[in-house]
């Protein structure tokens, strides 16, 4: 078996980690696990292989916009993301390119307030 440098070396992509940003949010993974554990078991082998792929489906997976389109993360600023897992079921994450981490920042299973359009 090759190791991980030879796998590096021969092209393979290495997956990324993903990581929730708090406690709040590991609670939130663990229920959405709790109720959909396929379809969260899906959601995180995304992450870790293509969390930017937009080639799917791109009105599904999209960088967040206004004052959700960036957050920080420790010391650094990430873009935020968010993927539709289902019709209202959502995921927010920040990716870190350079250290290939997915920072899971938000998981609902009903649509987020945050991100519906206010009328006056």
């Amino acid at each position: 078996m090759a190791s991980k440098s030879d796998r590096t070396q021969l092209g393979e992509i290495q997956p990324w980690k993903v990581k929730t940003v708090s406690s709040s949010v590991e609670k939130q993974w663990k229920l959405a696990l709790a109720a959909e554990p396929e379809l969260m078991e899906e959601e995180r082998e995304r992450l870790k292989t293509r969390p930017l792929d937009r080639s799917r489906n791109p009105r599904r997976t999209h960088q967040l916009k206004g004052g959700l389109a960036q957050r920080r993360i420790g010391n650094q600023v990430l873009e935020q993301w968010q993927h539709e897992i289902t019709g209202p079921a959502r995921i927010w994450y920040c990716p870190d390119k350079k250290n290939r981490i997915i920072y899971v920042t938000y998981i609902s299973l009903s649509h987020p307030k945050g991100t519906e359009k206010h009328s006056g």
